[in-house]
């Protein structure tokens, strides 16, 4: 879905916008659920594998039609696809606020919810990328890596008061409320032509010299280029395994464990989502300084390892503190980061929905299993002690995975040159 002319243009700030606002609303959207959840544990009594599942099979969807979808916009345009999202993000908002007493019909919820956010997250960093011009590139890579911590910090704004209260349905109302403007926006931009790629994906030349793109620009990915980013995927999965189960539990386990208040425990958690959108913008820069993104990564996982050894020393008011500011540090760089892969790897123009649809089926796999992986720990031990050793552990295979990334991407653009 990459158009390789907006690599010789100026930026498109209104596909730019677009875009990253796609993926603010999906991010509200998979991350609603974590700072109400102690509230619906007391309302509705859900088991912890239950509600582990909230954030889980939202990610099954994502896993089954990314990269379809991301093949089928790249052929067909996004106009379809988007209003069908649309329409199933609020279709599953309404059948959670109608039946949220039942566990299994609020799981079918998420997931309805979580088809329609699949189809926003492919078309965030697609759109973004696509109407991104050279000069601008690494600084709106990072941009895109502000979505998810966006989205959870208005989530939290949101659910402040109404968790005081002992109400979750405001989330929820606020979230259809955003789809619908972010529909009536996708119309505007249909009407203006504002933002190619939405109505129909523009064919190229047979000859590149009639288009002014590079030859390879139209080149398919090759195998050793589909092995590496795959093994992209994967990394996308460890890291995203970590930061789902972190989100997913930590407003429980500060009620739990810490003796917090509800609308306490939202509010602390605000402070790593704050400290991560900081640094993911300042991710951006530094990529630009020409750090290089396998280093960065590098450092940002040992940055997060270390978070996780911290946690079970949060009695301490100083080092839980702390914790929450090194976790959201590393938070912060290490998606700026896993976002730049595919257009690393790859070059920007042909890093396009196919290519980015790889790697969120790995983030995909890594929402489902992060808060299981987390609350099977809990279970079998009775202690969430437990859960920052285990995530430490993959904190550090996913250093591992970096760095044989790294030697594949070199071996490959060495070949290339």
């Amino acid at each position: 879905m990459s158009n390789p002319a907006t690599q010789t243009a100026d930026t498109n700030w209104t596909g730019v916008s677009y875009g990253i606002v796609l993926g603010f609303v999906a991010a509200y959207f998979q991350f609603k659920v974590p700072p109400v959840l102690p509230v619906m544990f007391d309302l509705y009594g859900y088991e912890t594998f239950v509600a582990g599942g909230f954030m889980s099979s939202f990610a099954v969807a994502g896993m089954l039609i990314s990269v379809r979808i991301g093949q089928g916009i790249r052929q067909d345009g996004a106009k379809r696809y988007l209003f069908a999202a649309f329409a199933l993000m609020l279709t599953g908002t309404a059948i959670g606020l109608i039946w949220p007493d039942s566990g299994s019909i609020m799981l079918v919820s998420r997931t309805i919810e979580g088809f329609g956010a699949a189809v926003l997250a492919v078309c965030m960093p697609a759109f973004a990328n696509m109407s991104a011009g050279p000069k601008h590139l690494p600084i709106i890579i990072a941009a895109q890596a502000t979505w998810i911590p966006v989205g959870q910090l208005v989530a939290n704004i949101v659910a402040q008061p109404s968790v005081a209260a002992g109400f979750w349905q405001p989330v929820w109302w606020f979230g259809a409320l955003a789809v619908v403007l972010i529909a009536i926006w996708t119309g505007f931009i249909l009407a203006r032509g504002s933002v190619p790629g939405i109505a129909h994906i523009p064919r190229p030349s047979a000859n590149p010299a009639q288009t002014n793109q590079p030859t390879s620009a139209l080149a398919p990915m090759t195998k050793p280029e589909n092995r590496a980013l795959w093994l992209a995927a994967v990394l996308f999965f460890l890291w995203q395994a970590q930061f789902t189960a972190y989100f997913t539990w930590l407003t429980v386990y500060l009620v739990d464990v810490r003796g917090s208040s509800a609308d306490g425990a939202v509010l602390t958690s605000q402070i790593p989502v704050v400290v991560l959108l900081i640094f993911a913008l300042l991710g951006g820069v530094i990529l630009k300084t020409g750090l290089g993104v396998i280093k960065l990564l590098t450092m940002a996982l040992a940055l997060q390892t270390l978070g996780w050894m911290m946690i079970p020393l949060a009695g301490y008011a100083s080092i839980g503190l702390a914790s929450l500011i090194v976790w959201g540090i590393a938070a912060g760089l290490t998606p700026t980061s896993l976002w730049a892969l595919p257009s690393t790897l790859l070059g920007g123009h042909r890093a396009g929905t196919d290519a980015f649809a790889v790697v969120l089926t790995g983030r995909y796999l890594g929402i489902l299993m992060g808060p299981l992986i987390a609350a099977a720990a809990f279970e079998i031990t009775g202690n969430w002690d437990a859960v920052p050793y285990t995530f430490a552990v993959i904190a550090l295979l996913t250093i591992v995975g970096t760095l044989i990334f790294g030697s594949q991407m070199r071996a490959l653009h060495s070949r290339n040159a």
